[in-house]
């Protein structure tokens, strides 16, 4: 059995190559060091999708297929053993690249049985959500990961040792960051969904939250006006943001310099994000109002 999955040289690259694999093979890249050597920095690692895209190009409306159940970690709450709590099922399992002894971080990675078409991918998202809560029953896998159909993810890399801590310190990068895999006894993972329903979506365009109150000069709130749609699409192009979808992501953290914050344009539409926010939560945790990025 194969299966596809998409794979992007760099992450400000949208352009994918598909590629077909077997479990063999799967096991292999998911589990080999990019460049079988230590990386001073994440953005230098290519990307991967567990999704196959028309026309080639990342984005939650070109998702066609998803091919794998990815669990992305980095709670703290489980160690990276819990990947063996899946052994019913073909699996494979990495550290991050910002895993720490101290602080686990890791993916797990499903194969599936039959790979689900985008279209359904919130009623298997949340059926992973189930599955996760049934067999781990604690912490909780990044959900903008798990229900985002156009997720890429870095490649498995070891950060230098340097980077962090002494080469020859016992706890080194290059000591402590694991890989895993197993053959299950029920094979790839036959992820059911058809039972669970959710509720109808909005049609996602681009509509203004609500209109701003207009005061006698015929001005309006500048808190009222941040949550305009209109002008939280002006912001990502004056940010420099990665427009997908409903979010702007790869805005640069006043707090950590990285480009991790993110925020959502039209506020209406489920799961929004209201003010910008930095993905590492654990690291970071920076979120505050459009003038601070400015």
């Amino acid at each position: 059995m194969k299966w596809k999955l998409s794979t992007f040289k760099s992450l400000t690259n949208t352009k994918s190559t598909t590629i077909e694999a077997d479990f063999n093979e799967l096991c292999k890249s998911f589990t080999t060091p990019w460049k079988r050597t230590a990386v001073k920095d994440k953005k230098d690692l290519p990307l991967w999708s567990p999704t196959t895209f028309k026309n080639g190009r990342r984005s939650g409306k070109n998702a066609e297929y998803i091919y794998f159940l990815v669990f992305d970690i980095d709670d703290g709450l489980t160690p990276f053993s819990t990947w063996r709590l899946f052994y019913q099922w073909d699996v494979i399992a990495h550290t991050s690249f910002s895993h720490r002894p101290h602080h686990h971080k890791y993916r797990i990675i499903l194969p599936l049985k039959k790979p689900v078409p985008a279209q359904h991918w919130d009623r298997a998202s949340q059926a992973g959500n189930d599955l996760w809560n049934e067999v781990v029953g604690r912490g909780e896998p990044d959900q903008s990961a798990l229900h985002d159909r156009a997720r890429a993810f870095f490649r498995y890399g070891i950060p230098h040792s340097e980077t962090y801590v002494m080469a020859h310190h016992p706890m080194a990068p290059l000591d402590y960051h694991q890989t895993a895999w197993s053959v299950g006894q029920k094979g790839p993972l036959e992820l059911e969904y058809e039972h669970i329903r959710v509720k109808e979506r909005r049609k996602e365009t681009v509509v203004s939250y609500k209109t701003p109150k207009k005061y006698r000069n015929g001005k309006a709130a500048m808190n009222e006006v941040m949550l305009t749609s209109p002008f939280r699409l002006a912001m990502a192009s004056k940010l420099g943001g990665n427009i997908q979808g409903n979010e702007v992501r790869y805005i640069t953290c006043p707090g950590c310099g990285q480009n991790s914050v993110h925020y959502s344009i039209d506020l209406g539409l489920p799961c929004s994000t209201k003010w910008p926010q930095c993905n590492h939560k654990n690291k970071c945790a920076w979120w505050g109002k459009f003038e601070d990025l400015i």
